[in-house]
């Protein structure tokens, strides 16, 4: 791979398009606007809205976030079968209305939930035994909504964008920067949002008007998802040669019994495609960029419900969560800068260590606090949310130089979606040791400890990159250059 490839900002100014072209990309990045917004608005509603019914632990949000993991886990490689076998459109128009549906399911059994609660005191009463089921509910709903988000995700910020690409490696960072930037404004508004929801109506009512946001995006997506197709030529031609190719493969594989020749087929086809995975130069980015979701010192649903049993207000972490996400929209930009210094590879490098660094005085201030009820200090508070939004721009600046790494690695590969969602398993495996860990210590007072281990993790992860880049470079340091500047 080259360590010199530019990836975003100049090449959105240099390359010149085509005006069919250029209004195609709009479509999708509309497409994409209400995609990623009911996306995060779920993300953000879901957990805050179970913390308002389990206000002394972490563990509901914990049982939560692990059965989807599991679930994303089991489903991943089988979902990047799917968008390698089947023709894309009516597979994209599926994933929508699975994630749609699972949303309003979601939403629906959250409204159950606040009708048959009372309000006395701001503390809830159960009338009855049903919210064990509406929860059970709820996990299965968020499991559905997950896997459909992921296969959108491969099919769309994947497949879709390499092919539009067409192998200019400047069009593909363009687009990758403009669908991060796209999820990134929408993971700052979307709670916003709901925050101004819950702040100005019931809970309830709340819910009610995510719902019907939820209808109404559905409905307008299963439509302009086919505007997209239709105004990007380029998505029907590589159909149309996946087609072919696919037309040309041997059927003839059931040699035994079906049931038994088809598990043998899968665990054949899971193995080998796991050997091809790890057999890519590119396999310890991947394992790199996991290691960074076995943390909780992000806004993520874990943090989130610590940070309510803390005492913060709904209103003070939207903004604490915008602030994040303005940070990690800089941190997009500030990986073109990094990349045009010192290259890709290396600019990844310093963006991973860069985020290790800022996320130190957050475990401080976390290790500090110990978990006592009632908002931190403000000098802890500085340390815990300053460092968190400090370690988006390393965060985010990584992340857009790791995907275009795996793109362009894949870019020829007759598996190439396959092998992407085994980069989302790897991912899946992490967020579930997060929450494993998130269950064992589900006492407030004990979250110091998974912060801890979530720093941990980071580390590995900034040395797995390490010794990719090594393993790229044949070094780490110049040493030859400070060896001239000091003797």
């Amino acid at each position: 791979m080259s360590d010199s490839l530019p990836l975003l900002g100049e090449s959105e100014i240099r390359i010149p398009l085509d005006p069919l072209e250029i209004s195609g990309i709009n479509t999708l990045l509309l497409q994409h606007v209400s995609s990623a917004w009911g996306d995060r608005m779920a993300e953000f509603a879901v957990h805050l809205n179970l913390i308002v019914f389990f206000r002394t632990t972490l563990l509901p949000n914990a049982l939560y976030g692990f059965i989807c993991a599991i679930a994303n886990i089991v489903l991943s490689r089988w979902l990047g079968s799917l968008v390698d076998r089947y023709p894309k459109l009516p597979l994209v128009r599926a994933c929508i209305l699975v994630q749609k549906a699972s949303s309003l399911g979601a939403y629906g059994s959250f409204i159950c939930l606040f009708a048959i609660y009372e309000i006395n005191n701001g503390e809830y009463s159960p009338l009855f035994s049903g919210p064990n089921i509406l929860l059970g509910a709820i996990i299965f709903c968020g499991c559905a909504l997950q896997a459909s988000t992921t296969c959108i995700a491969i099919i769309v910020q994947r497949d879709w964008v390499t092919c539009i690409a067409m192998g200019n490696p400047e069009h593909l960072s363009s687009l990758n920067a403009r669908l991060k930037r796209i999820d990134l404004v929408c993971k700052m508004v979307a709670p916003l949002f709901v925050s101004l929801l819950t702040t100005f109506m019931p809970y309830l009512w709340g819910a009610v008007c995510m719902a019907a946001v939820v209808a109404a995006s559905m409905v307008i997506e299963l439509v302009w998802i086919s505007f997209v197709y239709r105004a990007l030529p380029a998505l029907a031609r590589d159909q149309a040669r996946k087609d072919t190719a696919l037309a040309l493969m041997p059927n003839g594989l059931n040699t035994g019994p079906p049931l038994r020749s088809a598990v043998r087929g899968f665990i054949y086809r899971a193995f080998s495609e796991w050997y091809q995975f790890l057999r890519l130069p590119v396999f310890l980015s991947s394992v790199a960029v996991s290691f960074l979701h076995m943390t909780v010192l992000s806004f993520d649903g874990t943090m989130l419900s610590y940070l309510k049993t803390q005492g913060y207000t709904d209103g003070f972490l939207a903004s604490m969560r915008a602030l994040n996400v303005l940070a990690g929209l800089l941190g997009t930009a500030t990986a073109s800068w990094i990349e045009r210094k010192v290259g890709s590879v290396r600019g990844g490098n310093w963006s991973i260590w860069a985020e290790f660094v800022c996320l130190i005085p957050v475990v401080v201030a976390l290790l500090l606090g110990n978990g006592k009820m009632g908002a931190m200090d403000a000098v802890l508070t500085v340390m815990l949310f300053g460092g968190m939004a400090l370690s988006r721009i390393g965060l985010w600046s990584f992340d857009l130089i790791q995907v275009k790494q795996l793109q362009i690695s894949l870019e020829q590969h007759p598996q190439r979606n396959t092998l992407t969602s085994l980069q989302f398993s790897l991912q899946n495996t992490a967020d579930l040791i997060k929450y494993i860990l998130a269950m064992v210590f589900s006492s407030p007072a004990e979250f110091r400890w998974i912060a801890l281990a979530s720093f941990i993790s980071v580390f590995f992860g900034a040395t797995t990159y390490s010794v990719y880049v090594f393993k790229e470079r044949g070094h780490l340091f110049h040493l030859e250059w400070l060896i001239r500047k000091n003797f």
